[in-house]
C-alpha cells in the first residue's frame, strides 16, 4: 500500500498534465478502496500531509479537469474524521483559505460547484471554522447569488448553510441577514428546483432563523415593500397560490415579532391567506394552514407570559418604576390576546364549517401547534377560553359519525391529556388510558399543568356538549357507547382532582360549597336536561347512573353526607311531582317524604337525581333490568354510611310517590341494597338506624310496597280514563321480577327479623302483619267490585294474590319456626304477649287472604301461586306448632269463618287441595286434644264453634265427617252435655241413631243440677259467646287489641239464621230460669245486660268481664 501512495505522491507532483490526472484518478479510487479497508485508511492518512499540499495548488489548476478531480480529493480528506484528524493545523488554514478565495474567483462552475461541496461535507473542528468565519461566509453568499446561473451551485450552497448551521449555530444566527436573504428571495422563484431548494433548508434551518433576529427582520421588511410582496400577490394571480402561501408562512415566520411593530405591512400580508383559507381547493386549504403556524412563530413567545407572572418587588422605593414595569407587561399581554384571537378566529371557522377531513386534520395540527407555543400559558384561564375551549366545542358541535369519529378522538385525547394532569399521582386503575400518545400532535407536546379548580366549569360544559351530542338521533349504538365510555372517564379524572382541591387544607368552606354546587348543577343538567327526543336511546340514562355512582364513590359519604353541606332540592323532578293527596296508600306511610327546595346533603342530592333517572328509565323503556344489579350495588354503597337513615327515608319516600307494578324492579334494587347491609354484620350503623321509630316504621312499609303497588293498578286505571289496564297485565317478561321480588322479600324479611327478635319494644312480624292487613282492608274493595271473577296468569289482580300469598306463607313458616317451636321460652308476661300479637295479626292476614282467594277464582295460576291447598298444608303445619289453649282458640276465632267457606265449597276444588283442607281439620282438631290447659269438651265449646261442626260432622266427604265423629266420640261423647246448640240437633240426631255417634246419657236430676251449677259457672268465667252479624259462626271476643279490626266477608243468609238462632237459645234459657230460679243448667249466652246474673258480687264481677284482660284470663282457666 505504500508503494500505491509513493506512486500517486509522485504523479500528482508532476508538471506534466496527464500524470497529474492520472494520479488524482488513482487517488480517488485509493480513496474509495479505503472506505472499505482500515489499513489503506490509515496508510492514507500517514501520508495526508504530503497529498494534501499538492492537491490544494491544484484545486486552482487552470485545468478543469485536475482542478475538479483535485477538490474531489480534497474534499475527502477534509470529511473523513481518521484523515482530518492527521491533518496539520496550517494545512487546515491554508485549505479553508484556498476554498474560500477559489470559490469566489473562479470562472468555472464546476469548480465553483465543487468548492462549495467541499465546504458543506467538511468536518472540521469548529475552532477552524470559527477563524475563518467571514471568508467562508462570503464565499458562501457568493455561491448563494450564483453568478454563473448553476442551481447545483446554489444546491451546494444551501447545504453548506446547513452545516455551518449545525457547526456554528450562534455565529450563523447573527449573520442570518447576510446569507438568509438570498435564500427565502428563492421562494417565489418560478423554478421548482430552486424553490424546493430553498424551502428545504430553510426547514433544516428554522432553529436558526426561527426566532429571527432583528437585522434579519429588518432586511425582509425592505424585500417584502420592493418586491417579496408583489411577488406573492403575482403567483396568486397566476393561480400559483400554494407556493405563495408557503412563501407567505415563511416571510411572516422570519418577520417574527417584529411584525407588531410593522402593522400595516402585516394587514397587507395576512390578505393573502384571506384569500386562501375559503379556496374551495383542499390542498390549497391545507398550505395554508401549515402557513399559519408561521404567524404563530412570529406572534407567540413565552417570555411575555413569563414576565406577567413574576412577583413584583416589595421595595416601596422602586414602586414606580415597578408600576410602570407592570403596566408596560400588561400592554404586552393584551397585544399577545389580540394576536391570539387573530390566529384563533381562521382555525374556529374551519373547524365549525364542513370541510374535507385532511383539512380538519390539518387544522388540529396548527391549533396543537398553537397549544405547544402556549408552553405552560395554555393552562391560564383566559387562554382556556381563548384557544382550547372554543375548538373543542367546534369539534364536538356535531354527533359523531363514521367521518368524524377521528376528529372527535383527537379531541377526546387531548382533553383527557390535560384533565387527567391534576390526578397523575392519584390511583387510577379502571379508569382508562388515553391513547393520544398515537396523535400526531405528539411531535409537538403540550405542557399541561394541574389545573386549577376555576377550570372546573369548562371541563363539565365539554363533558355536557359530549353527551348531548353523543345522544343525538343519527348516533350509531357504537359511537354513542364510545362517546359516553370516554366522557365517564374524563369525569371520573374530574372528580379525583375535585377531591384532591377539598382535602387540601388551603381549601375553605366556601370553597368546597362552591365545588359541589358546580358538580350538582352538572348533575341536575345531565339528569334533566338531556332526552332523546322521542328516540329509543336509553343509554342516556343508563350513563346518567353511572355518572351519579362516579360522584358518590369518588368524593365519599365524608363530603356528600356531611351535615355542613346542605342545599336546596331545586329538582324539576321534585317540584313536578304529584303530592300523592289522591293516593289513599299515601296515608300509610309515616315517613314525610323530601319537599321542593328542601335543604339536603349532596347525597340525599345524588339520591334524588339517582331515582329520578331510573323512573325514567322504568317508564320509558321498562328495561330497567339491565342495570338491576348496578341498581342494587348502588343502593348497597348508600345504606352502608355511617349514618344511613336519611338515605334510607328518602327511597322509601320516593318509592312511594311511584306506586305502581313498573316500579317494582326499582324495589327490588332498594331491598336488595338493605338487605346486603342487613346481612354484612359489620354494619352496626344501619341496623342501629332501623332501631328508631322512623327507620322501624319505614322498613315495614318498604316491605308492604310490592302489595300497594298492585293494589293502585284499579285506582289509576279509574281515576285515569286514558289509562289502559293493558298496560298493567302480568306480561312473560315480568314474571321473573314478580319472583325475584318475592325471594328478596323473603331474604329481606328473615333478616329483618332476626335483627328485631331481641328488641323488647318491637314486634316486627306482628307489626308487618298489621300493616298488610290495613292494606287489604283499604283495597280489597276494588277487588270485589272487579267484573272477572276468573283470574287467568296475566291478570293484575293475580299480582296481587300472588305476592301476598308467598308472604303470608314466609311470615306464617317464620313465626312457627322461630316463636312457637320452643314453647318454655313462652311466659304469662311480655313474650306471651307478643306472640299472641304476632299471631293474631298473621292469622288475620291469612284470614283476610282465604277471602281474597273465595272472591277470585284463579284458573291459570303462576308457578309458585299461593291458592287454597299450599295455604291449607301451611295452616295446618302452623296449628300443629301450637299447644297453648289461648293460641289454639285465637287461631280458631280468626279463621273458623273462611274455613267455614272453604269446606262448604270442597266440590270446586281438586283432590290435592281437598286433601290439604281435610288435613288441615285434623290438625284442629288435634290440636284441641293436646291444648294445655285442657278444653273442657262441653256445650260451651259446641256453642262457639256450633257452625263448624255441623258442617263437619256430616260433610260429603267421609274422610272429614268420620275424623270429625271419631274426633266427637272421643271428646264430647265423653262428657254429659245437657244443652246442644239447635242446630246441631238434627246432624246429632241422624248420626247417632245411626250408632255413628255416641251421646253420653243424663243420670239423673240431682247429678244434672250439680253439674250444670259447674259447667255454667266456668262458662262464665271463661268468655261470653256473641252472635256477630257479620260472621258465620259465633266467637270468644278475646280483645287482644284495641283498634276495631275490619269485618270479613260474610253471607246474608248465615247471618239471618245465626240470628234466629239467638233468639232460640235466649228463649230456652228464659225457660230454664223459671224453672230454676235463674240457675237453670247448660250454656247461657250473655249479653252485656246478663253479666251481673250468676254472681253474689254482680257490681264488681261485671266490672272485672268487661276489662279485655279479665275476659282473656277467664276464657283460659274455662274452656
Amino acid at each position: 500500500m505504500s508503494e500505491d501512495i509513493l506512486e500517486i505522491q509522485t504523479l500528482i507532483s508532476s508538471d506534466e498534465n496527464s500524470n497529474k490526472c492520472s494520479g488524482y484518478s488513482i487517488l480517488l479510487q485509493f480513496q474509495q478502496h479505503s472506505c472499505l479497508h482500515p489499513s489503506s485508511l490509515q496508510s492514507l492518512a500517514q501520508s495526508s500531509n504530503c497529498i494534501i499540499s499538492s492537491t490544494i495548488s491544484d484545486i486552482s489548476h487552470h485545468d478543469e479537469e485536475i482542478a475538479a478531480q483535485a477538490l474531489k480529493c480534497l474534499g475527502f480528506m477534509i470529511y473523513h474524521p481518521s484523515i482530518v484528524s492527521t491533518l496539520r493545523v496550517d494545512d487546515v488554514d491554508l485549505v479553508l483559505d484556498s476554498l474560500s478565495k477559489l470559490i469566489t474567483t473562479t470562472k468555472l462552475k464546476t469548480v465553483c460547484n465543487l468548492g462549495v461541496w467541499c465546504l458543506s461535507v467538511q468536518q472540521l473542528g469548529t475552532s477552524f471554522l470559527v477563524t475563518h468565519f467571514n471568508s467562508l461566509l462570503r464565499a458562501i453568499v457568493h455561491a448563494l447569488d450564483n453568478p454563473m446561473g448553476s442551481l447545483s451551485t446554489t444546491f451546494e450552497a444551501t447545504q453548506a448553510i446547513m452545516k455551518l448551521s449545525g457547526q456554528l449555530n450562534e455565529q450563523m444566527r447573527d449573520s442570518s441577514h447576510i446569507w438568509a436573504p438570498p435564500i427565502y428571495r428563492r421562494l417565489l422563484s418560478t423554478d421548482k428546483r430552486e424553490k424546493d431548494s430553498s424551502e428545504r433548508c430553510l426547514l433544516k434551518i428554522s432553529s436558526t432563523v426561527i426566532p429571527p433576529s432583528l437585522d434579519l427582520s429588518k432586511v425582509l421588511v425592505k424585500d417584502l415593500k420592493i418586491k417579496l410582496l408583489n411577488g406573492m400577490k403575482d403567483l396568486l394571480d397566476n393561480g400559483m397560490k400554494i407556493q405563495a402561501i408557503q412563501a407567505w408562512g415563511w416571510f411572516i415566520r422570519v418577520l417574527g415579532s417584529h411584525a407588531l411593530k410593522n402593522k400595516h405591512l402585516v394587514n397587507d400580508m395576512l390578505k393573502i391567506p384571506e384569500g386562501t383559507f375559503t379556496d374551495p381547493d383542499p390542498q390549497v386549504q391545507i398550505a395554508t394552514q401549515v402557513a399559519w403556524e408561521g404567524l404563530i412563530d412570529a406572534l407567540v413567545y413565552h417570555s411575555i407570559f413569563a414576565s406577567e407572572k413574576k412577583t413584583p418587588a416589595k421595595d416601596t422605593s422602586l414602586q414606580k418604576h415597578n408600576s410602570f414595569g407592570r403596566s408596560n407587561c400588561e400592554d404586552q399581554v393584551n397585544g399577545i390576546y389580540k394576536s391570539i384571537k387573530l390566529i384563533m378566529t381562521p382555525l374556529i371557522g374551519i373547524m365549525s364549517s364542513k370541510c374535507d377531513m385532511s383539512v380538519h386534520s390539518s387544522c388540529m395540527n396548527t391549533w396543537c401547534y398553537l397549544l405547544h407555543k402556549l408552553d405552560t400559558s395554555v393552562n391560564e384561564s383566559a387562554l382556556t377560553k381563548m384557544v382550547l375551549e372554543p375548538i373543542l366545542k367546534a369539534i364536538f358541535q356535531k354527533g359523531p359519525d363514521s367521518k368524524t369519529i377521528w376528529l372527535w378522538n383527537l379531541g377526546l385525547d387531548l382533553l383527557s391529556d390535560s384533565v387527567s394532569q391534576k390526578c397523575r399521582d392519584v390511583n387510577c386503575v379502571g379508569i382508562g388510558l388515553s391513547s393520544s400518545g398515537k396523535s400526531s400532535w405528539k411531535q409537538h407536546p403540550i405542557r399541561w399543568l394541574p389545573w386549577d379548580i376555576s377550570r372546573l366549569d369548562f371541563y363539565l360544559s365539554i363533558i355536557f356538549v359530549l353527551i348531548r351530542q353523543a345522544s343525538g338521533t343519527t348516533v350509531t349504538c357504537d359511537h354513542r357507547s364510545h362517546v359516553y365510555d370516554a366522557a365517564l372517564r374524563l369525569f371520573i379524572y374530574i372528580l379525583k382532582g375535585v377531591k384532591l382541591e377539598m382535602e387540601s387544607p388551603s381549601t375553605n368552606y366556601d370553597g368546597i360549597i362552591c365545588c359541589l354546587n358546580t358538580l350538582l348543577t352538572f348533575m341536575k343538567k345531565v339528569c334533566e336536561d338531556l332526552y332523546s327526543d322521542g328516540s329509543e336511546n336509553y343509554d342516556v340514562y343508563y350513563t346518567s347512573l353511572k355518572f351519579i355512582d362516579a360522584i358518590t364513590k369518588e368524593l365519599g359519604f365524608s363530603i356528600l353526607g356531611s351535615p355542613l353541606y346542605k342545599f336546596s332540592l331545586d329538582l324539576k323532578y321534585i317540584n313536578g311531582m304529584k303530592s300523592g293527596d289522591h293516593n289513599k296508600n299515601q296515608k300509610f306511610l309515616t315517613v314525610n317524604c323530601i319537599s321542593y327546595m328542601d335543604k339536603v346533603s349532596p347525597l340525599v342530592y345524588l339520591i334524588v337525581l339517582y331515582f329520578r333517572t331510573v323512573v325514567q328509565l322504568t317508564l320509558k323503556s321498562q328495561q330497567s333490568d339491565r342495570i338491576s344489579q348496578e341498581m342494587s350495588e348502588y343502593f348497597t354503597l348508600i345504606f352502608s354510611v355511617s349514618d344511613p337513615l336519611d338515605n334510607l327515608l328518602t327511597c322509601i319516600g320516593l318509592l312511594y310517590k311511584h306506586i305502581e307494578p313498573i316500579y317494582l324492579i326499582i324495589w327490588i334494587a332498594v331491598a336488595q341494597g338493605l338487605n346486603s347491609c342487613v346481612y354484612d354484620a359489620t354494619w352496626k350503623s344501619l341496623k342501629e338506624s332501623l332501631s328508631d321509630s322512623i327507620g322501624y316504621s319505614s322498613i315495614c312499609h318498604l316491605l308492604v310496597y310490592p302489595i300497594i303497588a298492585h293494589f293502585e293498578v284499579p285506582r289509576l286505571t279509574s281515576s285515569n280514563a286514558s289509562a289502559s289496564m293493558a298496560k298493567y297485565l302480568i306480561s312473560p317478561e315480568t314474571k321473573p321480577r314478580l319472583e325475584l321480588a318475592i325471594q328478596t322479600w323473603k331474604s329481606l324479611y328473615g333478616y329483618l327479623r332476626e335483627g328485631f327478635e331481641c328488641s323488647t319494644s318491637t314486634n316486627f312480624s306482628g307489626d308487618l302483619c298489621k300493616l298488610i292487613n290495613r292494606c287489604l282492608d283499604e283495597n280489597v274493595g276494588m277487588l270485589e267490585r272487579g267484573t272477572d271473577f276468573k283470574l287467568r296468569c296475566n291478570d293484575i289482580d293475580l299480582g296481587v294474590l300472588h305476592l301476598s300469598g308467598n308472604f303470608l306463607i314466609h311470615i306464617l313458616e317464620q313465626i312457627h319456626t322461630l316463636e312457637l317451636v320452643s314453647e318454655t321460652n313462652r311466659s304469662k308476661s311480655e313474650c306471651d304477649s307478643k306472640i299472641l300479637y304476632s299471631i293474631k295479626n298473621c292469622l288475620t292476614f291469612a284470614s283476610k287472604y282465604m277471602n281474597l282467594l273465595r272472591i277470585k277464582m284463579v284458573t291459570d295460576p303462576l308457578p309458585g301461586f299461593v291458592g287454597t291447598s299450599r295455604l291449607s298444608s301451611a295452616l295446618a303445619r302452623f296449628i300443629k306448632c301450637l299447644h297453648w289453649k289461648q293460641d289454639i282458640l285465637l287461631f280458631l276465632e280468626i279463621i273458623s269463618c273462611p274455613l267455614l267457606q272453604w269446606l262448604s265449597n270442597m266440590g270446586m276444588h281438586d283432590e290435592k287441595t281437598n286433601d290439604q283442607l281435610k288435613l288441615l281439620w285434623t290438625e284442629i282438631l288435634s290440636s284441641l286434644r293436646r291444648s294445655q290447659p285442657p278444653f273442657h269438651f262441653g256445650s260451651a265449646l259446641l256453642e262457639l264453634h256450633e257452625p263448624l261442626f255441623e258442617k263437619t260432622l256430616d260433610h260429603p266427604s267421609p274422610s272429614i265427617s268420620e275424623t270429625t265423629i271419631e274426633f266427637w266420640n272421643s271428646t264430647f261423647a265423653q262428657q254429659i252435655i245437657f244443652d246442644f246448640p239447635p242446630r246441631l240437633l238434627h246432624v246429632l240426631d241422624k248420626l247417632s241413631r245411626h250408632g255413628k255417634l255416641k251421646l253420653q246419657n243424663r243420670s239423673g236430676w240431682s247429678f244434672k243440677k250439680c253439674h250444670t251449677h259447674e259447667e255454667g259457672g266456668n262458662a262464665l268465667q271463661g268468655y261470653r259467646v256473641s252472635a256477630k252479624h257479620n260472621r258465620t259462626s259465633k266467637r270468644v271476643e278475646l280483645m287482644l287489641d284495641t283498634q276495631k279490626e275490619a269485618p270479613p266477608l260474610s253471607f246474608k243468609k248465615k247471618r239471618l239464621e245465626l240470628t234466629e238462632h239467638q233468639k232460640e237459645v235466649r228463649r230456652a234459657q228464659q225457660g230454664r230460669e223459671r224453672d230454676t230460679g235463674g240457675h237453670g243448667p247448660g250454656i247461657r249466652t250473655y249479653t252485656n245486660a246478663d253479666f251481673s246474673q250468676g254472681f253474689d258480687d254482680s257490681q264488681e264481677s261485671l266490672e272485672n268481664i268487661r276489662d279485655s284482660e279479665a275476659i282473656l284470663e277467664m276464657l283460659r282457666k274455662t274452656i
